[in-house]
């Protein structure tokens, strides 16, 4: 399939595993150079040096948590700069901690609400300057099934 994407660079945000790294490595595929971060060097690199590999394609391994809006700006301007340019951010992140209401402490509420929401406005802002300069940008949000119907035992 051709998406049009070749030329075209990305950032995909928690992209060392999982949902992630799949999206990281279909818009390599395409011929997009791709951005991945993740927390864990070692886990992230690996994931962006098998996906260069397997699809030939530019990748950058950036270390960052996108519990942190230091983090999510660094993340972006980082794949910006790599590839003078940046016309695709993909959100994706992880959700809650698995409990219930009750349970949950202050703390895991301020977690929960900085990866499932404050993360996305964090990352979509640092990209935004980037994609109007380019006069053109796709971001894509990635949320969990439990935006739409409850999950047993998560928040």
């Amino acid at each position: 399939m051709d998406l049009g994407l070749k030329g075209r660079a990305a950032a995909v945000a928690a992209s060392s595993r999982g949902l992630g790294r799949a999206t990281a490595r279909a818009l390599a595929a395409e011929g997009a150079s791709v951005a991945l971060c993740g927390r864990d060097e070692g886990r992230v690199r690996e994931a962006a040096e098998t996906i260069a590999r397997e699809t030939g394609a530019r990748t950058l391994a950036v270390v960052a948590d996108v519990a942190s809006p230091a983090d999510c700006r660094a993340f972006v301007d980082r794949a910006a700069s790599a590839w003078g340019r940046l016309d695709i951010l993909v959100t994706n992140t992880g959700g809650p901690r698995p409990g219930s209401f009750e349970a949950a402490s202050e703390e895991e509420w301020e977690f929960a609400y900085r990866v499932t929401l404050a993360n996305v406005v964090h990352l979509v802002r640092a990209a935004l300057p980037h994609m109007r300069q380019n006069r053109w940008g796709r971001i894509v949000n990635v949320a969990s099934l439990s935006a739409r119907q409850p999950v047993e035992g998560l928040v």
